[in-house]
């Protein structure tokens, strides 16, 4: 992972209840992308589905197996 970046290629992450409803809070994706952007670090997000959406970093968190 880049000293710059929160998460890594291939990581599952979580959607935050704070992110916009289109944006699917509570939702599971892999990130497949990242760059830097004037408002901060946007990653591509891939769902299960196929579907995919660019979401800043602030409205992601890690996801725990556990729960």
């Amino acid at each position: 992972m880049s000293e710059q970046n929160r998460f890594d290629w291939g990581e599952t992450v979580r959607i935050n209840k704070d992110a916009p409803g289109e944006f699917s809070p509570g939702s599971l994706g892999s990130v497949c992308g990242m760059r830097n952007s004037a408002e901060g670090v946007l990653y591509l997000i891939e769902f299960s589905t196929g579907e995919a959406i660019e979401i800043l970093e602030d409205w992601l968190e890690e996801h725990s197996e556990e729960g």
